[in-house]
């Protein structure tokens, strides 16, 4: 597996982030994000006569893509990734934004195989998401975030999605047939103002459906306080994201080699 790493962290314009892909064929994006690499990509296959779907069980996701759905050659499926709404080998390119993290590790395995169904033979996944925060100090904050959601799900018997076995993910890959696998880091992106309050609010929202008061005051008054001071610390990001790459043995796809950028993964929560 090859790996790459950018050397400066600025971000290529949108534009050349996709400088060599034909855009003609069908391009199947799994996840919405903030819809930045949707818009970016429905411009590009609009210009090529190409086909974007894009497949999200966020409805709200959807509904706020609908207005950019109306400019043409966007379609919008309400379904799971692990049933892809589209015929066996038909796809040239499948982005998988942000919902990897989403797969039981135990399904790895038949949602690639999903993937490999709708690809053409030469067909290319790029898989764009998180891996588990390192114990650098610019990663205390989300760490912390991660320990307390952790904590919140096992009291509430929730799952959580939070990060990607990258060694599972490439293994379960392989054991499918996928070759050519390519693996690019990213730094997180930095944790802002409007960051931290979004996830107070929802911590605090979650935390109010704890049946047991006493772990409701400790993820409160301990685990929230001590977020919020990691924070305050600054130069706080997000956990390392990642671009894993694989092609499907054959030669029937259009060319699908241009690199992802950072750009690419501003939008990886789903």
């Amino acid at each position: 597996m090859r790996e790459a790493y950018p050397s400066d962290g600025q971000k290529p314009s949108e534009e050349m982030s996709w400088r060599g892909t034909d855009f003609s064929g069908v391009i199947v994006v799994l996840g919405v994000g903030t819809g930045r690499l949707i818009s970016l990509l429905s411009q590009q296959v609009a210009a090529s006569q190409g086909n974007l779907i894009v497949v999200s069980y966020r409805l709200a996701h959807l509904e706020a893509l609908k207005p950019l759905a109306q400019q043409g050659r966007l379609l919008l499926v309400h379904a799971r990734p692990r049933q892809i709404p589209v015929l066996n080998e038909t796809v040239d390119l499948l982005v998988v934004n942000g919902v990897l993290r989403e797969v039981p590790e135990n399904r790895l395995v038949a949602v690639f195989e999903e993937m490999w169904r709708v690809l053409v033979p030469g067909g290319r996944v790029r898989i764009a998401d998180v891996i588990e925060p390192s114990e650098a100090e610019d990663n205390r904050a989300w760490a912390q975030r991660g320990h307390i959601v952790r904590k919140l799900g096992q009291a509430l018997d929730q799952p959580v999605a939070l990060s990607v076995n990258l060694q599972r993910a490439a293994l379960a890959m392989r054991s499918v047939g996928f070759e050519n696998l390519n693996l690019s880091f990213l730094p997180g992106y930095r944790l802002t103002d409007a960051w931290l309050e979004e996830t107070v609010n929802a911590i605090r929202v979650m935390s109010g459906r704890l049946v047991d008061r006493a772990l409701r005051d400790e993820i409160l008054n301990q685990d929230l306080k001590r977020l919020i001071a990691f924070y305050a610390q600054g130069g706080q990001r997000a956990a390392e994201r990642f671009v894993l790459e694989g092609t499907k043995a054959g030669d029937m796809a259009l060319a699908m080699e241009a690199p992802f950028t950072e750009e690419d993964l501003v939008g990886d929560e789903e």
